[in-house]
């Protein structure tokens, strides 16, 4: 049986658990949402963990013999994030620790992905350097919060991009929820920036765009997706900002220098998963930009027809 970590508002879990069911393969779904596990009792007793919800079977852990992981931990909406009473932080930090048990004495299982290996390659710094031992081409950057350092890096590229590393939803207030994506700055724009007691921030030098690809990986089977963001002056700069309607995306076959430095870089990182993101040149010069092993990837199903979820089920049920 495989062991589904999601939450009960994840349509990636959905489409899988259909098919899974369709194919009489056997699963249990553990929703991490504050409204399932409200539902959900979890024992752990002489080295044996029980889980049961309401509504489902209980689950012997015994019985499980993979791990489809899409979301590891309690899944709080923004509303939920709001919350500070003590009695709130307590059950949530009390689920965390328990699940990291449930997940330690599954650790010798299959992954998809293994949690501390995907969060270790989540890590942007350790990407890059694997990226440049293996030999993909990446934008010039700089990670710094020296003022000097930036203004010269800005005063050697034409122009530049400025990019978070942690993607999060913030609360700038007024019931107002934002994401800050990637966009061009300028040097004058860094001019405010403080001489001291300041984060650092990631700048890049502006890689110019034919299209950008979601390349997601399964096991040995490879799925790219252009994204024709230019067609879009909303998603131009980071189609993250979704303009679906004017942002054709194609399923597309990838160079084979590329394909084999994606699986090398999986490799490296001991992961099954992974969904890369890159800048392709006017000259289809590929760039690499980063690698999600946690990453969406049902539009890019929907839309490009690229049968990822058929994958992931051959995945789950290789192990059943």
């Amino acid at each position: 049986m495989v062991l589904i970590l999601s939450d009960r508002f994840d349509t990636h879990a959905d489409l899988v658990v259909g098919k899974l069911d369709q194919r009489t393969i056997p699963y249990y779904r553990l929703n991490l949402d504050i409204g399932s596990l409200l539902n959900t009792k979890i024992s752990f007793q002489g080295g044996k963990w029980t889980i049961s919800a309401t509504n489902s079977a209980t689950l012997h852990s015994d019985d499980i013999s993979c791990v489809w992981c899409r979301r590891p931990f309690v899944e709080l909406t923004l509303e939920e994030q709001q919350r500070s009473d003590v009695d709130f932080k307590i059950w949530k930090n009390e689920w965390n620790k328990t699940l990291l048990g449930l997940y330690n004495s599954l650790k010798n299982l299959p992954w998809l992905n293994p949690l501390r290996k995907a969060y270790k390659g989540e890590n942007k710094y350790y990407q890059m350097e694997l990226a440049n031992e293996i030999g993909f081409l990446q934008p010039d950057t700089i990670i710094s919060n020296d003022k000097a350092e930036l203004l010269q890096f800005a005063d050697a590229h034409k122009q530049v991009i400025l990019k978070l590393m942690a993607q999060e939803i913030y609360d700038i207030g007024n019931c107002e929820f934002r994401g800050f994506y990637t966009n061009l700055i300028s040097k004058s724009d860094l001019i405010g920036f403080g001489d001291s007691d300041e984060n650092p921030i990631v700048l890049q030098a502006y890689v110019e765009k034919k299209y950008e690809v979601r390349y997601t990986v399964v096991g040995e089977r490879h799925f790219a997706c252009m994204i024709d963001s230019q067609k879009s002056e909303q998603a131009k700069y980071d189609w993250r900002r979704y303009d679906i309607p004017h942002t054709p995306h194609y399923g597309i076959t990838p160079p084979a220098e590329i394909k084999t430095k994606v699986a090398s870089m999986l490799e490296r990182l001991q992961l099954s998963f992974g969904a890369f993101d890159f800048v392709v040149t006017p000259k289809d010069e590929w760039y690499f930009l980063e690698v999600n092993c946690m990453g969406q990837w049902l539009w890019i199903e929907q839309l490009a027809s690229l049968p990822i979820s058929d994958a992931i089920v051959e995945w789950i049920n290789k192990y059943i």
